[in-house]
């Protein structure tokens, strides 16, 4: 099984400076928690607040597990071949309760297969989603059939969002961290 590590190109977007990200975020920034990836977002000024007020709303949604959560993301991340998102999220997908087969799972270079049936066709969509842009109308009429339908928009809109999040980590290059900035974190808000 290959997950991704590193990225294969070299030339970067650099972080901005601290003094940049300290402008945007405020006071309460902190070099020594905040991640890279904030650092980044930051970097976009005006877009900043609206893209961690989206962040926010992902990492907080009413009726979707953060286990689910975080098995979208590893799957984004495999699919994507994303080193920055599946090396953060391993360590908060194992905070929340993901076990290590439902990681190694999100991680398989074939379809998902041998853990929870729900964990399984959100997997199935993700794959879809990041690798064609749409879903099948079996993989939705499935979606519909095991979830409300307000869970199903959400569940699509976090796929999406997080296609959007591993492309921007593997377009600028976001470095991965060096330290530990995620701990015992359950989100990356907490940094």
């Amino acid at each position: 099984m290959a997950i991704p590590t590193q990225y294969t190109s070299r030339r970067t977007v650099p972080l901005p400076p601290e003094e940049e990200v300290r402008k945007v975020i405020g006071d309460t920034y902190d070099p020594h928690k905040v991640l890279n990836v904030f650092q980044m977002f930051a970097g976009t000024g005006d877009m900043y607040f609206a893209t961690v007020g989206l962040v926010r709303a992902i990492f907080q949604a009413e009726g979707i597990s953060p286990k689910m959560r975080e098995l979208i993301i590893l799957r984004c991340a495999k699919v994507l071949d994303s080193p920055y998102e599946w090396q953060a999220n391993a360590v908060l997908a194992k905070n929340i309760g993901l076990s290590d087969d439902e990681i190694l799972a999100a991680g398989c270079d074939a379809p998902v297969e041998g853990i929870d049936a729900q964990y399984v066709l959100v997997s199935k969509a993700t794959d879809e989603l990041s690798m064609t842009g749409t879903l099948r109308d079996e993989t939705l009429s499935a979606l519909l059939s095991s979830f409300d339908v307000d869970i199903c928009r959400k569940l699509i809109l976090m796929i999406s969002w997080f296609n959007l999040l591993s492309r921007f980590n593997n377009g600028c290059r976001v470095p991965l961290e060096t330290t530990d900035k995620i701990g015992s974190n359950k989100s990356p808000l907490n940094g």
